[in-house]
């Protein structure tokens, strides 16, 4: 040890320079690829998980601020759902919808020639039911019948009607209008299930 220090301590003024220049250099690359550069990928690291944080706050405080509009839209259409689905007779109450629709008619002034109710036509969660009707009557009585129907409180369409036979009478000229109407059941649980069942046993056999 001694002998190495002579020697450093006869190298000239330039090399001993030039010795400090390399240590101080090796020692600078070996704090920044040993202590600084994992550091700075750290820091790095945790400035993009910042970032990541802050935008997810931002994004659920967006959220947050929309939660009571959401909940707001959320049950108006609930209560849209509800209001709709009680326009929907249940298979119990057809008849008695059917009957306030041929009663509408007679009070009217018309005059049932037909009065056939069809078979119900599955849907989704409800079905149709057709109503295949020929009325006698003056124009402006089965306009006042179809307003009336138009005004239930359950829904009932007329879908298509078709005018004829005019005859001249002391009341005014009668007509005979045929007409197809269809109302809406809401189906329960057990009558969707077999629906179901049904469509897709019609379409397996496609």
């Amino acid at each position: 040890m001694a002998a190495v220090v002579d020697t450093y301590l006869k190298w000239p003024a330039s090399r001993k320079t030039l010795l400090w220049v390399g240590f101080t250099v090796l020692v600078g690359l070996g704090y920044y690829f040993l202590g600084f550069q994992p550091r700075l990928q750290e820091l790095r690291g945790l400035e993009d998980r910042y970032e990541r944080l802050g935008r997810e706050l931002r994004e659920n405080q967006a959220i947050a601020d929309n939660l009571p509009r959401v909940k707001e839209e959320v049950r108006h259409l609930d209560e849209k759902l509800a209001e709709a689905l009680q326009k929907l007779p249940n298979r119990e109450e057809i008849p008695d919808l059917l009957q306030t629709i041929s009663d509408l008619g007679k009070d009217s002034g018309l005059e049932f020639l037909l009065f056939k109710p069809g078979g119900s036509q599955p849907k989704d969660f409800y079905a149709e039911v057709p109503l295949e009707m020929q009325v006698l009557g003056r124009y402006h009585d089965v306009a006042v019948f179809f307003d009336k129907v138009g005004r239930l409180p359950r829904i009932v369409t007329i879908v298509s009607s078709e005018f004829g036979n005019p005859k001249p009478e002391a009341g005014g000229v009668k007509l005979t209008v045929s007409c197809r109407a269809v109302t809406y059941k809401f189906l329960e649980p057990g009558e969707k299930a077999a629906a179901d069942k049904k469509r897709k046993k019609k379409g397996g056999r496609r």
